[in-house]
């Protein structure tokens, strides 16, 4: 796809920009014959308001025994000669008309996949097991990479097919999951995407350790978990021991890794109430924000960034609906069902210096595991990756991108021209926090690809707030300039802080 001329994009383009498709053309795909794969139904939707008319496309793609890849494909009468793949979350994929709304109205052609099995949430693991209770192999590969793929490649076919011509371009968009799954892309099938966004990727097995260090440090003793209170507590001394340092006192922390505020400031004389921390859960907070590290110097569990408390409840102090947290449900199912394939695995047990490497080998680092900096070919080919993570993330640690990003450079000097990382300060997993966690990453990478021009900065906005402000290619941060409105991303720059 990367090897079009310049020109022969721009005359597709020209050819296809603006130009309605005949819908009578949607019926005649459900006969298409596609390698293992079934039509499974094809039919115009109407604009709802939301998203512009569109051919609906359903498939199942079965490359081997085991496998039954779900695909919806969204082919608008409006396009723009390109298609755009979209990523899921959690455990599940994404095949809602929602998280296609967005690439519908750009004139996309959208892909979508439910990576292998159906969901009836994104916390359901259930798939990875089969129903004698044994490690479901093929549902673990689709998950892992292939689903992805497989998709990409047929969309493609079924986009050509309907549109009398191939794809000028493909591009893809996922965070979290979806962020797992762009780096699948980047790093195994080279060949799928001209650009990827991915977005807080859960591409490392730390992402796993984290999740269920973090449910232990917090529970590991009734008196060593917080109370739901504690949570703004903690917040607000840390804002106003730190918040002023970046320059504006905004409920945001910059860069949160040059913050020490110690919890010790917090603890009680005797037991802990409401507005105090009792000895053993200052040891949880300082726990928390230092990490745990193994014998040989590496992390298993990811320091949590000070300033990004306010997910603390959900995440790992727990609610009456989920008394261990969200990170329960997202550490200990993968470690049980896929990398140990033991319904039984408990994991409170979990130790690192005994059991990362069960986390970080067999089917799992073969298959779900997207770590192989090495994407000399997707840059050879012209590929550009744009990264970006919320620097308050829970869940999947940014200091885990950052350290990605590295790898990248490290191994691919060419790499400089062809990857950013963004990070989004204040913002938690994908979107939320303090921080304005709006952007339009799309049209950025768009520019990057089509054009050469790579993206100095991202302007970041906020939901129902003035806030804005630039998203600075790393290692710059956004700096105040010292004057005007602190909400206007106009007065701030992208600089790079002091090491």
């Amino acid at each position: 796809m990367r090897a079009l001329s310049s020109q022969l994009i721009a005359a597709v383009a020209g050819l296809v920009s603006g130009a309605a498709v005949a819908q009578d053309a949607c019926g005649p795909l459900a006969q298409l014959e596609l390698e293992s794969t079934t039509i499974v139904s094809a039919a115009n939707t109407a604009s709802d308001g939301a998203t512009p008319a569109h051919c609906e496309v359903h498939a199942a793609i079965s490359p081997v025994a085991g496998s039954k890849i779900g695909a919806v494909y969204r082919l608008p009468a409006e396009w723009n000669g390109k298609v755009l793949g979209v990523g899921g979350g959690g455990f599940a994929g994404n095949v809602s008309t929602e998280a296609a709304a967005d690439g519908l109205t750009r004139g996309y052609a959208v892909i979508q996949n439910d990576m292998g099995h159906p969901s009836a949430s994104a916390l359901d693991a259930s798939f990875a097991v089969d129903a004698a209770g044994k490690r479901n192999v093929e549902g673990i590969v689709d998950f892992g990479h292939r689903a992805t793929h497989l998709a990409t490649v047929i969309g493609k076919q079924v986009a050509e097919r309907f549109y009398g011509r191939a794809p000028a371009r493909a591009y893809w968009q996922g965070c979290s999951t979806g962020g797992r799954q762009g780096l699948a892309e980047v790093q195994r099938y080279p060949d799928d995407y001209d650009g990827v966004i991915a977005g807080a990727p859960v591409y490392t097995p730390v992402t796993y350790s984290n999740a269920m260090l973090r449910v232990q440090m917090f529970h590991a003793r009734p008196e060593s978990n917080l109370r739901p209170e504690h949570v703004p507590l903690i917040r607000e001394a840390v804002l106003a021991a730190c918040d002023k340092d970046d320059g504006v006192a905004d409920g945001i922390l910059t860069d949160p890794r040059t913050c020490s505020w110690d919890p010790a400031e917090l603890q009680c004389a005797a037991s802990s109430g409401a507005a105090c921390l009792s000895a053993a859960q200052v040891d949880t907070v300082r726990h928390a924000y230092s990490g745990t590290r193994m014998r040989d110097g590496r992390f298993a569990a990811m320091p949590l960034m000070r300033g990004g408390e306010s997910d603390w409840v959900a995440r790992m102090i727990g609610t009456p609906n989920q008394p261990r947290g969200v990170n329960a449900l997202l550490g200990a199912p993968f470690m049980a069902y896929i990398a140990v394939g033991d319904l039984k695995y408990d994991f409170m047990t979990y130790e690192p210096e005994r059991d990362f490497r069960v986390l970080d080998g067999g089917i799992a680092a073969a298959e779900v595991h997207q770590q192989n900096p090495n994407i000399a070919p997707f840059v050879q080919g012209g590929g550009k990756l744009l990264l970006w993570h919320g620097f308050n993330d829970p869940g999947p640690s940014p200091l885990s991108t950052i350290a990605y990003y590295e790898a990248v450079l490290a191994a691919v000097p060419a790499s400089r021209d062809a990857v950013r990382l963004f990070l989004a300060p204040g913002v938690l997993h994908c979107a939320g926090g303090a921080g304005p966690d709006r952007f339009d990453a799309l049209t950025a990478l768009e520019s990057w690809v089509e054009r050469g021009v790579a993206p100095a900065s991202l302007l970041a906005t906020k939901r129902d707030s003035p806030l804005s402000r630039p998203l600075c290619p790393y290692p710059a941060l956004p700096r105040y300039r010292g004057a005007g409105d602190p909400n206007d991303a106009a007065n701030f720059e992208c600089a790079t802080p002091p090491p």
